[in-house]
């Protein structure tokens, strides 16, 4: 297994090659990279935990008459909701035979926690664009695969949905997966 960074500029962004399948990953800001020390992304944890407490301690001194024990337990558990579903990073999986798989894990300080996947099989992806998006004052482009449903509908599944990266990231991906539609077109006529 082989991870490279190949955008200088854009350190979230790696590649990791293995034999049997290409992952396009895109960490979230502040999030923990691979490769960095999991225990100085624990230290702003202790600090919101440190704050989080403070709250739900003066919780009854701001107004709120619910019994102390209550009071907390609702601070605490939003807190952790909020924590626990936070993006750390999405990536899209090329397995060059079968189809693509587009992930989201999210979770708290480098560890992953939930993670949602999407496959798509090469028989049902009709194409994989850059495709863009007016918000506001300004452009944003994403990637979708566009997909055929057994209705023969057409379907878009938006890669890196919650992170949206820069165009340079967007372009390295879409390069990666065309590539891999070319060679399994040619893998088909070949046989």
């Amino acid at each position: 297994m082989q991870r490279t960074t190949p955008l200088h500029d854009h350190p979230e962004f790696c590649i990791t090659q293995h034999s049997g399948w290409r992952e396009y990953r895109v960490n979230a800001p502040g999030s923990r990279r691979p490769g960095a020390s999991r225990i100085a992304s624990l230290g702003g944890l202790w600090f919101d935990a440190f704050l989080v407490l403070a709250f739900a301690y003066h919780w009854d001194k701001i107004g709120v008459t619910l019994p102390r024990v209550t009071a907390s337990a609702v601070v605490i558990s939003l807190y952790l909701y909020l924590r626990l579903t936070r993006v750390l990073w999405e990536s899209v999986v090329v397995f060059p035979m079968l189809g693509i798989q587009l992930e989201t894990h999210r979770g708290v300080a480098g560890y992953s926690l939930l993670a949602s996947r999407k496959f798509v099989p090469w028989s049902c992806l009709e194409d994989f664009l850059i495709n863009e998006a007016i918000h506001g004052w300004d452009i944003r482009y994403y990637l979708v695969a566009v997909t055929r449903t057994s209705q023969d509908a057409l379907k878009l599944e938006v890669a890196f949905e919650s992170i949206l990266p820069r165009f340079p990231i967007l372009l390295e991906v879409y390069h990666g997966v065309q590539g891999a539609l070319q060679d399994k077109d040619e893998h088909v006529l070949d046989t």
